[in-house]
């Protein structure tokens, strides 16, 4: 069994986005953002919370990696 990973769950989640908003261009969430590749609220509150979220799982990674 293979160790849980938070970036592997995070692209899963944005893949199932994708999947049930085919309305929207397969890219990287900053870039859907400053783009306006979305089409309405809950699209643009999707990406702008994944897109937050992604960045606190990065800085706490390169945190961690410092400490090792």
């Amino acid at each position: 069994m293979s160790k849980f990973n938070l970036f592997d769950y995070m692209i899963e989640i944005h893949q199932n986005f994708l999947k049930e908003n085919p309305n929207v261009e397969c890219m990287c969430v900053a870039d859907s953002l400053a783009v306006g590749n979305y089409h309405n609220r809950e699209q643009f509150l999707f990406l702008y919370r994944f897109s937050k979220i992604w960045e606190k799982v990065e800085e706490r990674e390169i945190k961690r990696r410092r400490n090792e």
